[in-house]
């Protein structure tokens, strides 16, 4: 037994509604011809007469056949309503979206997103998390959630992944260090001084890496998951860091002044990305997201 197909349900409903099979070529655009075989196909496949075929008069439903026509009208209406939900994922900008990010890009972009992109979607039923580096790309692999903004030097996994901005590297400085007035300044100027790092998991080397890269072995001084406990520790006096990328406030968070110079080192940008699980297709709402992410003021969020 052979499925029947979806075009072979279409004309046989048709020629049941229309009672002829010229009718029903008619109104599905097709042949007679072609109607007509594939009724035959249909009622080979299934092993069953649906039709009674009366020259001059069209076609009468058999006893079989009177069972099969709501069969195949529930199966064709299914079907369209399929293809209806998947033009509704695929193009109307409505339903769920699950949005994580890292501690360290969710104070910049989240807020954007709960405020701006809401706004504008009001359909979309959006739910945001953040959280360390490691733990956010676990909730991607586990399809906990939809999308997941992070450093593209964080990432540990085969992700599919989008480029929403490059960041340059800043060193962060008290607003008393003796540097803080440069216009840049060279990591190697830094090198005695304790480095104060960000250290999520699954992304604690993203900052050697870097100053390995301009040549430059640092003393370790301390690390926190906390950005703002590292910006907190350096307004003290108590270290330096680097970050990926210049926030807009100046102050920690009990007050104190820091400062973000450029670095003078040739040191590769790092790049904020919007990662989704791979095999995942993109819908009408993540489509949005990453527009909405690109434009110039949401971009800037980033530093």
């Amino acid at each position: 037994m052979r499925s029947a197909t979806l075009r072979q349900l279409e004309y046989f409903v048709a020629a049941c509604e229309t009672g002829t099979v010229s009718e029903a070529a008619v109104r599905c655009s097709a042949s007679q011809a072609s109607v007509s075989a594939a009724l035959n196909e249909l009622e080979r496949g299934l092993g069953v007469q649906l039709l009674f075929r009366i020259p001059a008069k069209g076609v009468a439903l058999t006893r079989v056949g009177e069972q099969a026509l709501p069969i195949a009208k529930r199966i064709l209406r299914d079907s369209e309503q399929l293809s209806a939900l998947a033009w509704e994922e695929e193009h109307d900008v409505a339903g769920p979206l699950r949005v994580a990010a890292t501690f360290a890009l969710s104070p910049r972009v989240l807020p954007a997103i709960a405020e701006g992109f809401a706004n504008r979607y009001p359909r979309v039923d959006l739910h945001l998390f953040d959280g360390l580096a490691s733990e956010v790309q676990q909730q991607l692999a586990d399809r906990l959630v939809d999308c997941a903004l992070l450093y593209r030097r964080q990432l540990e996994q085969d992700f599919s992944v989008t480029s929403i901005r490059s960041v340059q590297p800043f060193a962060v400085l008290s607003e008393h260090h003796p540097l803080a007035g440069s216009p840049e300044i060279s990591l190697s100027q830094l090198s005695q001084e304790r480095l104060i790092l960000v250290d999520p998991r699954g992304s604690s080397d993203v900052i050697q890496r870097l100053l390995k890269s301009a040549g430059v072995v640092p003393r370790i001084g301390a690390s926190f998951e906390n950005p703002e406990t590292v910006r907190a520790m350096v307004a003290r006096g108590l270290g330096y860091s680097v970050f990926s990328g210049r926030r807009k406030g100046t102050d920690s968070f009990d007050g104190r002044g820091i400062v973000f110079v450029p670095i003078a080192d040739s040191v590769v940008p790092n790049e904020v990305v919007l990662a989704r699980s791979a095999g995942t297709v993109p819908n009408a709402r993540l489509a949005a997201l990453e527009a909405f992410l690109l434009e110039p003021d949401v971009m800037s969020e980033f530093g």
